[in-house]
């Protein structure tokens, strides 16, 4: 029972994930910010009215001279009426084609109601002309599609970006952002509206997908296209996350401080990109007693940065220090200076003295000094290796 519970239950997960997949496909084809939510209780077909010969102008003349997306260039009863007797089916009499309301408004009757549900299309958040592109020989198809198979349009007919682009291209007209979309007084593109947030989608012709990881990826296309990522974003807006001080849940998830050694040694120049070693990560370990030089009384409890001492240090093999510093010395550093290895390999160590040059290494000792003898005066007292010869 229970089994075939969670089957059912699996099904129905999936066909809401597919149910939600096609709606992405086509419902936020065009952005909410851009072209609001529509309440349409119409029945239309485009398509049956071309086949009969209407053309565009037909139904939405006011267009041609239209200058703002505030002017409604949608058709009422006047126009409706060249073709459909609305009078005489008020009375009751059959006409060719039909002009009964609930023909257009299904479900209405004018006995029962006075008005039929309200059509609500609000005004796209955009700057648009349409008489300058009619004026450009623009033809109407060029932006809402040849509408033949359309029935009802809705604001999937609307223009996308990458239809714009086709002429916006900054030689036959300005690819500027700002030519279209509305700005605030600063300059900046207004990106917050009642309707939604304005976010570059998905196979935008600028190549600016904001999708789940561009956090991620973004480094490389503001290295070369700044000013188009100012058109949205102040400096300010930059610096919330690259002054170091503090990132977004979305870079460091939460509990990252326990899952942040992995990601460290892995990569960790991508630390280093934000974070010094020496004065971040640590004085960070040192003060939550992490650090080697940390006081006792602070150490975390069952924190191992090193496995157990004998293998570390004692016992020659795979996890001894001395084959992951020479691997990899680069993490040694990002937490210890040259201090900690002298306290074990110098002439000059109270401690233990561990020879730190391997076998044979006296045939090579001059020429390394003669070199850069800077790093043999870290041990060595001499007062010139190079001049004097390696013993």
């Amino acid at each position: 029972m229970e089994r075939r519970f969670r089957t059912a239950l699996g099904l129905v997960v999936l066909s809401l994930v597919a149910a939600g997949i096609a709606w992405a496909a086509t419902g936020r084809e065009r952005s909410l910010a851009v072209y609001p939510a529509q309440h349409i209780p119409l029945r239309f077909d485009h398509a049956l009215h071309l086949k009969a010969g209407a053309e565009c102008v037909t139904c939405h003349d006011t267009a041609r001279a239209s200058g703002a997306v505030t002017d409604r260039n949608l058709p009422g009863h006047e126009e409706c009426e060249s073709c459909h007797d609305i009078e005489a089916a008020r009375k009751g009499e059959k006409t060719d084609p039909a002009a009964s309301c609930n023909t257009c408004h299904p479900g209405f009757d004018s006995t029962v109601r006075l008005a039929p549900p309200k059509v609500d299309v609000p005004s796209a958040n955009l700057r648009f002309n349409h008489k300058v592109h009619v004026d450009k020989k623009v033809e109407c198809a060029t932006c809402h599609g040849a509408m033949t198979d359309v029935r009802l349009a809705s604001r999937q007919q609307l223009p996308k970006m990458v239809t714009c682009f086709e002429c916006h291209d900054g030689n036959v007209a300005s690819k500027a952002c700002a030519t279209c979309h509305p700005t605030q007084p600063s300059g900046r593109l207004q990106l917050t509206f009642p309707s939604g947030v304005l976010r570059p989608m998905q196979g935008n012709p600028l190549g600016l997908d904001h999708g789940p990881r561009y956090e991620f990826t973004h480094g490389s296309r503001a290295s070369v296209d700044r000013r188009t990522c100012m058109s949205c974003h102040a400096e300010s807006y930059c610096q919330t996350c690259h002054d170091a001080l503090q990132k977004p849940l979305s870079v460091h998830p939460n509990d990252y401080l326990t899952l942040h050694p992995v990601q460290a040694r892995q990569d960790t120049a991508r630390c280093s990109s934000c974070h010094r070693m020496q004065s971040f990560c640590a004085a960070c370990h040192e003060r939550t007693g992490v650090g080697m030089d940390a006081d006792r009384s602070l150490r975390a409890r069952n924190v191992k940065v090193h496995p157990d001492y004998n293998a570390w240090v004692e016992v020659p093999g795979p996890q001894h220090h001395g084959v992951v510093a020479s691997r990899d010395l680069q993490q040694c550093v990002s937490c210890h200076r040259e201090e900690s290895c002298m306290s074990c390999h110098s002439a000059r160590s109270e401690r233990r003295q561990v020879n730190p040059h391997p076998d044979g290494f006296a045939a090579t000792c001059k020429r390394v000094a003669a070199a850069n003898d800077r790093a043999c005066l870290k041990c060595h007292t001499e007062p010139s290796l190079a001049q004097k010869g390696c013993r």
